[in-house]
C-alpha cells in the first residue's frame, strides 16, 4: 500500500500542506531546515520513496507535478480489467513525463469528504477522473478548479477535456451487427439510468435503444435487466429472464464480464450460445478470447486511453491549450463464437 501523505504529516507533527511542501520542494512557505529534515527522514523511514520515487541528493526531489488517478464510480474498482488496463496506461505515459501519480483514489467504499482530503491534502497538479461521474462529484471537482481529464467510455457532458472511446457507439454498432445477422428479438443487460439518476456519463442503454431504433427492430422492456456492470450481476439477470421465460434471440451486454455471466447462466439453464442465443459484450477483456464460445466483443483500447489522458493533461498543465478539447479513439468490433446468423426456416 503507497504511503500517503497525511501518514506522514501525523508521524511528523505538522500539517499535510507542511509535508506536500517539503516534498515538493516548494519555496514560497519553506519549513526551517529542522522540520524539513524531520518530514524527509520520516519519509524515508515510511518508504515513501520508491524506486520509481526516487530522493535525489540529500533532500531535493525532482520538480515534478504530482496527478492523482480518481475512479469515481461506486460500483467499479481498479480490479476491473478495463481500469486496471487504463492505469497501466496512465502510469507509463506519467513517468515517461516525470509524473508522480501520488494517489490513486475510488469511491468505492469511502465518501466525498475522505476523497476531499487527500486531494488537498497531495495538492495534486492534475487529476485524472474514471468511472461514472455523478453530478456532486463533478460540481466538487469544478469548484477547486483544478486541471483534470476525464478518460473512459461514455462522453460527459461537460466542460472538460476528454478523452473516450465511445460506448453509445459501440453498442449501436453492436445492434447494427446482431441485426445483419438476422436477430429482430434482442435483449440488455447493464446499466439502465433511471429519471433520477444524477449520473452525467452513461448512455449505453440509450444506445441500444437508438441502434433498435434505427434498425426497426422492436423494443421489449421484458428483455431487459438493470444491473451493477459485473459478472455475478449479469448471471442472476439472466436467471431471472429464464425463469420468467422472457428470453431473446440476442443479449446486448454493457461489458464482457457481464457477458461472461450471461453466457454462463444461459449454459447452466441448457440454452446453447449461439445457437439458441447469441450475446456480444463491450471492451475485450483477455478472457473473451480464450473461453468458450469465444466472445464477440468490441475492442476498446483502456491503455491508450490512459496513455492519452496524460499527454492531453501535460499538455493543459503546460499552458498549450485552454478550451476544453475531446479526443475519440475508435472501438473495434471483434466478431468470434458467440453471435451466430439466424437460420431461416
Amino acid at each position: 500500500m503507497s504511503v500517503k501523505l497525511y501518514e506522514i504529516a501525523q508521524a511528523a507533527g505538522v500539517s499535510i500542506s507542511t509535508v506536500s511542501r517539503v516534498l515538493n520542494n516548494d519555496k514560497s512557505k519553506p519549513a526551517s531546515k529542522a522540520t524539513a529534515d524531520r518530514i524527509i527522514k520520516i519519509a524515508c523511514d515510511l518508504g515513501y520513496y520508491t524506486p520509481s520515487r526516487p530522493l535525489p541528493g540529500k533532500y531535493k526531489k525532482n520538480a515534478e507535478h504530482n496527478l492523482v488517478c480518481f475512479l469515481a464510480s461506486s460500483s467499479d474498482t481498479f480490479r476491473d480489467h478495463f481500469f486496471s488496463e487504463m492505469l497501466q496506461g496512465i502510469q507509463k505515459e506519467a513517468e515517461a513525463h516525470s509524473y508522480s501519480i501520488t494517489h490513486t483514489l475510488s469511491i468505492s467504499g469511502t465518501n466525498m469528504g475522505t476523497i476531499s482530503s487527500y486531494i488537498d491534502g497531495s495538492q495534486p497538479t492534475g487529476i485524472i477522473l474514471m468511472g461514472r461521474i455523478s453530478r456532486n462529484v463533478m460540481n466538487f471537482l469544478n469548484a477547486n478548479a483544478v486541471n483534470m481529464v476525464y478518460a473512459g467510455l461514455n462522453k460527459l457532458n461537460t466542460n472538460i477535456d476528454q478523452v473516450i472511446c465511445d460506448a453509445y457507439s459501440a453498442i449501436v454498432d453492436s445492434v447494427n451487427y446482431l441485426a445483419k445477422c438476422g436477430l429482430t428479438k434482442i435483449g440488455y443487460i447493464g446499466t439502465i439510468p433511471t429519471e433520477t439518476s444524477d449520473i452525467l456519463n452513461e448512455h449505453r442503454f440509450q444506445a441500444f435503444y437508438d441502434g433498435l431504433k434505427q434498425n426497426q427492430l422492436p423494443f421489449d422492456l421484458a428483455f431487459c435487466r438493470n444491473i451493477v456492470l459485473g459478472t455475478r450481476q449479469g448471471y442472476n439477470a439472466t436467471v431471472e429472464l429464464i425463469r420468467a421465460g422472457t428470453i431473446p434471440e440476442a443479449f446486448c451486454c454493457g461489458n464482457d464480464n457481464t457477458a461472461l455471466g450471461v453466457i454462463s447462466a444461459l449454459t447452466d439453464y441448457q440454452y446453447r450460445v449461439p445457437e439458441d442465443v447469441s450475446v456480444i459484450g463491450l471492451d475485450d477483456i483477455e478472457l473473451a478470447k480464450y473461453m468458450r464460445p469465444r466472445l464477440t466483443t468490441f475492442n476498446v483500447q483502456a491503455a491508450e486511453l490512459g496513455k492519452f489522458a496524460v499527454k492531453v493533461l501535460d499538455d493543459r498543465i503546460k499552458g498549450n491549450h485552454t478550451s476544453p478539447i475531446l479526443v475519440q479513439f475508435p472501438s473495434t468490433l471483434m466478431i468470434r463464437d458467440s453471435c451466430a446468423v439466424k437460420s431461416t426456416p
